[in-house]
C-alpha cells in the first residue's frame, strides 16, 4: 500500500503508530501495575498490541515506498533504519501483554504443571518486563517520529 487517495501513504499511517504505540504503552503498563485494569480489559488491550503490531510493518513498508521517491538523504536513511527498529520494541511489547492476559485465565495457570507460587512469580516478572518494554516502545516512537518529523522539516 504505497498511496491512499493517491497521497502517499506513509505520512498518513504513521499518524496511527503514532498515536496507537504511545496509548498501547500506556495501557500495558495500567494492566501490569493495576490488577483491577487487568481484570476490566480482559483481551482488549492484547488485541490493541496486535492491531498496532500489525500497523508497524505496514507503516514501514510505505515510508520505504516513499524514501525511492523522494530520495536517500542522510535524514531520511536515518529515519527509516529508526522506522524499520521499532517493530523490534512493539513485538515484543504485544507477547508480553498478550501473556498478561493468559496469565489471569484460570483455564491457563490451573493446566499449567507449575505452582501457585512460581505462576506468581512468573506474573510478577512479566509484569515488569511488560513495564519495561512499554517504557522502551515510548522511546522508541518518539526517536523514530522525531528524526522522520527531521528529515521532513529539517533541523
Amino acid at each position: 500500500m504505497d498511496t491512499i487517495n493517491g497521497l502517499p501513504a506513509h505520512p498518513l499511517l504513521v499518524h496511527f503508530v503514532v498515536v496507537a504505540v504511545p496509548v498501547t504503552a500506556l495501557v500495558a503498563i495500567a494492566v501490569a501495575v493495576w490488577p483491577r485494569a487487568r481484570t476490566a480489559l480482559a483481551v482488549f488491550p492484547s488485541i490493541l498490541a496486535l492491531v498496532t503490531l500489525i500497523a508497524v510493518p505496514i507503516t514501514t513498508s510505505a515510508g520505504e515506498a516513499l524514501k525511492e521517491k523522494v530520495g536517500h538523504s542522510e535524514a531520511v536513511e536515518k529515519h527509516a533504519a529508526l522506522g524499520d527498529e521499532l517493530i523490534l520494541a512493539v513485538g515484543p511489547l504485544f507477547g508480553l501483554v498478550a501473556l498478561l492476559w493468559l496469565l489471569q485465565l484460570p483455564a491457563v495457570t490451573e493446566r499449567l504443571p507449575l505452582s501457585t507460587k512460581t505462576i506468581a512469580t512468573i506474573d510478577v516478572v512479566v509484569r515488569a518486563a511488560t513495564v519495561a518494554a512499554a517504557v522502551a516502545a515510548i522511546i522508541m516512537v518518539i526517536l523514530v517520529g522525531d528524526s522522520g518529523a527531521r528529515a521532513v522539516w529539517g533541523g
